[in-house]
This record gives C-alpha cells, structure tokens and sequence, in this order.
C-alpha cells in the first residue's frame, strides 16, 4: 500500500462525511442516536465544512514526495487514534453516541492500523541500482588518427 492510495481512500471518505454533515445533518445525528438540537445542527455543519476541506486537502496532498507524505501520515496517525479514542469516549462515558458508534470505532480503527503500518513497518524501497558501463581502461580511442 502507498501513501498516495491511502491519502486518496481517506479524501474521499472524508469528503463524503463532510458533505453529508453539511447538508443532512439531521439524518447523520440520527444515525447515531444524539439528541437534534438547533446548536447541535449548528456545530455539525461546521464540522463537516472541516471534513470536507480536509479531504480536499489530502487530495492534493497525495502528489507530494514520500518524506512529506510520511510527516502527514504521522499527522494523520494521531488524528486517527483520537479520533478512536473520542468515538468511545463518546459512545461510553457521556452516551452521545447511542446506536452505529461502532462504525465510527472501525473506521477510525482501520485507518489508524494502516497509517500506523505505513509509518513504522512498510518496508522501505532498496535503492536504485546504476547500470552505467565502465570504460576500458586500455581500450583505444576513436580519434586517435591510426587506421586499422
């Protein structure tokens, strides 16, 4: 797996959440079981504003070269894991997320392992190999002016 299939899958995944938060934020509360209030809906569309420029962003991101790609995976790492913990922070101490906050633990989960994966145990590529002829040492030249 590379960085920039990865950084692709999660600007488009992010890119949906945020465009769904932003227009039906009362379908995506509701699939959660959180309560709908008019704050609520408020803050939820500013929240998927975010996700969605995040997406646009890593999908220009994914372009840049593998030392940068790196740093924003390990940016990215520790976003995931937040986010894994908040979605069970959420889901078991102060109950905002009643029903599906196992989906959120999954995909959070998911994109943790295999940026956890890219970062610390993808094996780096062996270097490239030059295959340039060497010259003969005792070899005559072309122009030296003697006939053959």
């Amino acid at each position: 797996m590379s960085y920039r299939l990865m950084f692709t899958i999660n600007a488009v995944v992010l890119a949906v959440f945020g465009v769904l938060l932003m227009i039906m934020p009362e379908f995506v509360l509701a699939q959660f079981g959180s309560e709908v209030y008019v704050a609520t809906l408020f803050v939820t569309r500013f929240v998927g504003g975010a996700l969605l420029m995040g997406g646009l962003l890593l999908w220009f991101l994914k372009d840049i070269s593998v030392k940068t790609q790196k740093s924003v995976a390990l940016l990215l790492l520790a976003h995931t894991i937040g986010g894994f913990v908040l979605s069970l922070f959420g889901m078991t101490s102060i109950g905002v997320l009643r029903t599906n906050g196992w989906a959120l633990l999954v995909i959070f989960g998911i994109f943790a392992l295999v940026y956890g994966y890219l970062v610390f145990l993808q094996p780096k590529p062996s270097p490239a190999k030059s295959h340039t002829p060497r010259k003969a040492k005792d070899a005559p030249s072309m122009n030296s002016g003697q006939s053959l």
